[in-house]
């Protein structure tokens, strides 16, 4: 896989998304080696279990699935604070001449 793009800096977030340059081609088994630790500390390599592609595909599908959402509400929600600040701040702006106007109308100034 690639390197991480990071360098310092902070990237817009639209072009911080992590690449898979692996190619995986079809003549491949069709499980993947995972690791699991030892049981006990003594022993020297610890058993490897294996998932099928289809379980392994599973899976990431509904954990990048769930980041998304999750990615998504918080954005929304930021987005919804920014514009209500907005909102606030205009008001805060013209409600003085709003009222001042009014009062010229009616003579009370």
């Amino acid at each position: 896989m690639a390197a991480s793009r990071k360098t310092g800096g902070r990237i817009p977030p639209s072009l911080d998304i992590p690449l898979l340059t692996d190619i995986v081609e079809e003549d491949e088994p069709v499980t993947a080696p995972i690791a699991r630790p030892a049981e006990q500390a003594g022993s020297a390599q610890p058993p490897i279990v294996t998932i099928t592609q289809e379980m392994l595909s599973e899976m990431l599908t509904e954990r990048i699935a769930a980041l998304t959402d999750r990615l998504l509400r918080d954005a929304s929600a930021e987005i919804h604070a920014t514009l209500v600040n907005k909102v606030w701040e205009k008001l805060r702006e013209e409600i003085p001449a709003i009222v001042e106007e009014a009062l010229k109308e009616n003579g009370q100034e």
